[in-house]
């Protein structure tokens, strides 16, 4: 496991690449708006690849944090696809 220092923390609302190579997700924080909506985490750089952990964020709910011990490998690179509007997830990777 990481030094806890050396695991930064990013936040996104829409489909973004994170990073590029290998990637460790140790935790992620998911919240939502008036709708909610579904999410991924896919192990690529354009959105392309396998989505390596899925998940639904339920509408109008508070952040809710999944770690993960140990960590998801994503060998590629790390893409967030946000299809919504409403969804807002912090990643812990390193």
């Amino acid at each position: 496991m990481p030094n806890p220092s050396s695991v930064v923390p990013t936040s996104h609302t829409a489909d973004e690449l994170v990073s590029t190579g290998r990637t460790l997700v140790h935790w992620v924080t998911h919240q939502a708006g008036a709708t909610g909506g579904a999410w991924q985490l896919n192990d690529s750089t354009d959105d392309s690849g396998t989505d390596l952990l899925p998940g639904t964020t339920a509408a109008s709910t508070g952040p809710a944090t999944i770690h993960f011990d140990p960590p998801i490998l994503f060998k590629l690179g790390l893409y967030a696809d946000i299809p919504g509007t409403n969804v807002t997830l912090t990643i812990g990777w390193s």
